[in-house]
């Protein structure tokens, strides 16, 4: 009778455990101070109001209750600078080029940081389907102007934090102010992108973009020999280079491998696949230290094809400097994440969902954001904003 009753407490601590641990997380959420951080988001790629180029910022920003200077929550769809649609025909723009020196001054000083996420843009085509446009079309809006340059300097002479990331300074920013970025936060972008797809066949995979199947025919005698997964590489003045699975490559998708210095400061894996676009950029200089490197890994086929275009096998995914100012860059469109928003109202809520996803399946964006680029956002922004307060 003792087991039984025993069994009993069991279960009904079980049970009620489960139906108020959701109550109990919100209120440790609900009751857990705002933090007051002046962040500027620069994301020029907006289609829709989901916003999912800087979505996973947002998530982190208000689970972690940084809020804006008035208190109030970060809007995702309001809250940041580039490019804003409005409806199938209507859009506005609000960016830095209208301002003043005086403006981009007042500007440097009043936000504590700035995120700039995609300024790749919108373009004819994606904007009149309303939806990704896998075919080059003329640009309507997109690119760093000198205003960016501008304001970019100033916050890294006040000290300020700058995250920056895929697509920072490439097409279509002009080579004039690419250059002056590059000089300005010390690395230099190899001219060349890619990114994992998990089928290359032309019918069945909808989001293998039709420019890379045009470009790669044209410079290849019409061919396109590929069916199943694998990497494309695009360079900037229009080359493809394609590795394919098995024929090409032991393993299709590139692993990011982290130094133990950069394990243990963001609690992070020391490997984790990457299934989505990356840039192959590199520090110019040892002011930037590399946290975690993109491995490739081709077989003898692949590693010539490789060489023959001058793609080396291994190259940065972040690096950092942390000085006099705060500089962060992110060599790949991590913010952009199919994350839900449902849960960002617990607390602790991102620590369950590391375990969510299954780091098995190849092209799972939402494990990395989870397992990778989350927790050293946190950090980045925990930390800074601890210093910020002991300034004030």
């Amino acid at each position: 009778m003792r087991n039984v009753n025993i069994r009993k407490i069991i279960v009904l601590v079980l049970f009620y455990g489960i139906i108020l641990l959701p109550l109990f997380l919100w209120l440790l959420w609900l009751f857990t101070p705002r933090k007051p951080l002046s962040v500027l988001i620069m994301d020029k790629t907006v289609l829709h109001t989901q916003c999912v180029e800087h979505r996973g910022l947002n998530w982190i920003l208000k689970n972690k209750k940084y809020v804006k200077p008035d208190h109030k929550f970060y809007v995702i769809y309001k809250d940041y600078y580039g490019f804003f649609p409005k409806d199938s025909d209507n859009f506005e723009v609000h960016d830095l080029h209208l301002y003043n020196d005086s403006q981009i001054e007042a500007l440097s000083r009043s936000y504590d940081m700035t995120y700039y996420a995609d300024q790749y843009g919108i373009y004819v085509g994606e904007w009149g389907l309303q939806t990704e446009y896998t075919e080059h079309t003329p640009k309507i809006y997109g690119g760093l102007d000198w205003n960016d340059y501008l304001f970019l300097r100033k916050m890294k002479e006040k000290g300020k934090l700058v995250i920056a990331e895929f697509n920072f300074i490439h097409e279509p920013t002009p080579y004039a102010i690419r250059r002056s970025v590059e000089d300005l936060f010390h690395f230099r972008w190899t001219g060349w992108t890619g990114r994992y797809f998990d089928s290359l066949d032309t019918i069945t995979n909808p989001e293998l973009p039709r420019w890379v199947i045009r470009l790669y025919r044209e410079q290849n005698n019409g061919r396109w020999p590929f069916k199943i997964d694998g990497l494309v590489f695009v360079h900037e003045n229009n080359t493809i280079c394609i590795l394919e699975n098995k024929k090409d490559m032991d393993f299709p998708v590139p692993i990011v491998k982290t130094t133990d210095y950069g394990v243990n400061k963001y609690n992070i894996p020391a490997s984790i696949n990457y299934p989505y676009w990356f840039d192959i950029t590199f520090p110019s200089d040892n002011v930037n230290r590399t946290l975690s490197s993109y491995y490739v890994y081709p077989n003898a086929r692949g590693d010539s094809i490789l060489r023959h275009y001058h793609i080396p096998s291994v190259f940065p995914a972040f690096f950092e400097y942390e000085g006099e100012y705060k500089y962060y860059y992110f060599a790949g469109d991590f913010v952009d994440s199919d994350i839900k928003q449902n849960l960002v109202y617990f607390k602790w809520s991102d620590w369950f969902q590391k375990f969510a996803y299954n780091p098995k399946k190849l092209n799972e964006r939402v494990y990395f954001n989870w397992n990778y680029y989350e927790p050293i956002v946190k950090r980045i922004l925990s930390t800074y904003y601890d210093e910020l307060e002991k300034k004030r």
